[in-house]
């Protein structure tokens, strides 16, 4: 069995245990007392401070393994000290090696259970590892080492929530141990289960930024990296190259039809491109996309201003950008609302949609790539995930 293999099913046990507490306490934050007919929120302590001995030794028993799994990854991470080291401190050293490496201080785990009833965001979504690095820089080390050293004393801090957080750094710790790698196509992301087999916490999802860089043809420099999530999610280096040189082929395509169009010999089209330019420069809000432009362009010189409006509505309506909205919006309704008001600015609208699908056939070949062969991968964030 390897070796992160007996840690995660030494987590596993301390999880069960977790599950099976909650069968006879009710694990929540609500401040709840019962005055004769009914539960009625009071200012009380919370199920989740509740204490005892068996709570304080399933605590125990949570911090000592992440005392020995600290001890695991500092070596693994290329810790400077040696195994027997006396001197070696699973907070200060270990987790501070950790923390540098791996930016587990700002790494989020959900308390996901069902049963649990946790509403108030800081009962839920933790943090486990923030400060973890200091001599008892978390609640749940200070209540572990009191526990410890005088148990009778300090029963009272052996609690449900300082085991809930405790065990979820355990779980962050060995999500980090075991490494795992997952590949998923992009448009397939959303169904992970980040849970990564646990009955109780899930991770967040790594953010799409990297893969959406790529998509947009901005090259990589150096690592990538993660914020709240253990996980950095990135293109697999072979199809990361083909999304990047399908969007440079992409803008050279684009680039070539827009310079043989007929209408930048109008002058008309140039002032309507400058004025673009101008909106855009003074509203961050307005985009400039010469082809939306071009769209607008073309269906106001097929239907003029200056025509009659029951002329202008039939030339509107039996017009192909008119007609291409009809999966969108239903069409008899917006024929039967055109006005003489309103009019030019659903010109203009159809006139922008189809200069975004004029626009879109370019990206279609990197959007096959990026999206229905792009196969992406969740990899551990150790400071050295990076395209190659």
């Amino acid at each position: 069995m390897k070796k992160s293999e007996i840690f995660w099913q030494t987590y596993l046990n301390l999880e069960r245990e977790l599950l099976e507490l909650s069968r006879y306490v009710y694990i929540t934050d609500h401040k709840l007392v019962n005055n004769g007919s009914e539960l009625k929120e009071e200012n009380c302590p919370s199920q989740i401070e509740t204490f005892s001995p068996h709570i304080a030794d399933l605590l125990i028993r949570t911090c000592i393994e992440i005392e020995a799994l600290s001890k695991e990854l500092y070596f693994e991470l290329g810790g400077e000290k040696k195994r027997g080291d006396t001197s070696l401190l699973f907070d200060e050293d270990c987790l501070k090696l950790i923390d540098i490496k791996c930016k587990t201080s700002k790494k989020v785990v959900i308390v996901s259970c069902s049963s649990f009833d946790l509403t108030n965001e800081q009962n839920y979504i933790l943090k486990p590892l923030r400060e973890a690095h200091k001599r008892k820089g978390t609640d749940w080390e200070r209540a572990y080492q009191a526990v410890k050293h005088d148990r009778h004393s300090s029963i009272s801090k052996g609690t449900i929530k300082n085991l809930l957080h405790a065990l979820a750094a355990l779980y962050l710790l060995n999500v980090y141990f075991r490494d795992d790698t997952f590949y998923t196509r992009y448009l397939d992301m959303n169904k992970l289960d980040m849970s990564m087999g646990s009955k109780v916490f899930s991770l967040r999802q790594p953010s799409q930024q990297h893969v959406v860089d790529a998509i947009n043809g901005i090259e990589a420099v150096g690592n990538l990296s993660s914020e709240d999530s253990p996980y950095v999610m990135k293109y697999r280096d072979d199809i990361y190259k083909q999304v990047i040189e399908a969007d440079k082929q992409a803008r050279e395509n684009r680039q070539k039809y827009f310079q043989s169009l007929p209408e930048l010999t109008e002058e008309s089209f140039i002032k309507q491109l400058s004025q673009a330019i101008e909106r855009a420069k003074n509203n961050p809000t307005q985009r400039f996309l010469p082809m939306w432009e071009l769209g607008i362009y073309r269906i106001n010189k097929k239907i003029p201003r200056n025509l009659p409006f029951e002329e202008r509505k039939r030339l509107f309506v039996n017009s192909p950008e008119f007609n291409s909205q009809i999966h969108q919006r239903n069409h008899h309704k917006i024929e039967s609302e055109l006005t003489e008001e309103n009019i030019q600015s659903e010109i203009d609208s159809a006139g922008t949609r189809a200069g975004i699908e004029l626009d879109k056939q370019f990206d279609s070949i990197r959007d096959q790539k990026a999206f229905a062969e792009g196969f992406c991968e969740l990899i551990i964030d150790k400071g050295d995930v990076h395209y190659s």
